[in-house]
């Protein structure tokens, strides 16, 4: 029995050291650029909170293959359209930090009554943001990001014909590896007094994250399971962020508006109370970065270990993905 399964893992091995990772890429680029362009068409034309969600979404699947692409492409030309990528996506960033911020502030509303001015405030914003934004969706403009990722698609096909499974394989390997490292190495200076520290390694680990998604498909061993304990992982992280842009947003909600001076304080230390807790709840799991690469199916077999759904943060205001 125990052969048996020790060449049924050596098969499962090989099936994944053989994957076509050029084809899934060149495929995985195509149909998500056509994805993304179906949704910021519709955004363009009925904006809604849901059609800027979708949107983002499919926005960030697509840098998601772009990453992995990386390996193959020069650097140089990936840099450009994921600069492009990002300038579409910053499009909707003060808005979707403001619904944020609104997700925040309600669930304080119940036992804080001075957050009620904060939270009125915070929906005029989300009104003029909803303008702006509606305007700027309309001028995105695609032609050139797409003749860019017909490039890419041309050059996964060459790559094809001269780079065999196996060598794909391995390069897309070394390249997730590298960016694990470089998680892993900012996640060592984490501080919880240098928030700073924590967005850099929330950068970084999305970048990874990103990278693992797109081939995701391609590695039985990263499951659901996996996958939504990465994405918990960051969302740790980007609590923590939300909350300086939300203490940001506070401080100029006080210079602009007359507010009692008592009321603010005390919104304002139960908001850095709120931020120490998430940083302290993140340092407390920051370790769990060791289970996310390799995942399983890549380890020896003495090292694997298994990523549970229930650790799982729950889910707070911000859509990520």
């Amino acid at each position: 029995m125990n052969h048996d399964m020790r060449r049924l893992n050596q098969s499962d091995s090989t099936s994944v050291q053989t994957a076509d990772v050029l084809e899934h890429l060149g495929n995985s680029l195509r149909t998500q650029w056509r994805r993304y362009r179906k949704r910021l068409k519709r955004c363009q034309e009925r904006f809604s909170e849901e059609a800027v969600h979708d949107v983002r979404v499919e926005a960030r699947r697509l840098l998601s293959t772009l990453e992995l692409l990386g390996a193959f492409v020069p650097e140089s030309d990936i840099k450009k359209v994921r600069r492009a990528l990002k300038r579409h996506l910053d499009t909707f960033d003060q808005l979707r930090d403001t619904q944020v911020q609104l997700g925040y502030v309600k669930r304080m509303a119940g036992t804080f009554p001075d957050a009620h001015a904060f939270y009125d405030w915070l929906r005029k914003r989300e009104a003029r943001f909803t303008r702006t934004t509606r305007k700027a969706v309309k001028r995105i403009k695609t032609k050139r990001l797409g003749r860019r990722l017909a490039a890419f698609e041309k050059e996964i096909r060459l790559q094809r014909k001269r780079t065999t499974r196996e060598r794909a394989f391995a390069i897309v390997q070394r390249a997730i590896n590298r960016a694990f490292a470089r998680v892993a190495q900012l996640c060592r200076h984490v501080r919880a007094d240098d928030t700073k520290s924590i967005h850099r390694t929330r950068i970084a680990f999305k970048h990874f994250r990103y990278m693992v998604a797109a081939l995701a498909p391609r590695l039985p061993a990263v499951t659901e399971d996996h996958c939504r304990a990465m994405r918990a992982y960051q969302c740790m992280m980007g609590d923590i962020q939300d909350m300086e842009v939300l203490l940001a947003a506070l401080d100029k909600f006080v210079q602009k508006e007359e507010v009692n001076a008592a009321s603010a304080r005390r919104l304002k230390k139960e908001l850095v109370r709120w931020r120490r807790l998430l940083i302290q709840i993140y340092v407390n799991a920051a370790g769990r970065l060791r289970r996310f690469w390799p995942p399983a199916g890549l380890r020896q077999p003495t090292q694997k270990r298994k990523i549970n759904a229930h650790e799982s943060l729950p889910a707070s205001p911000r859509h990520r993905r």
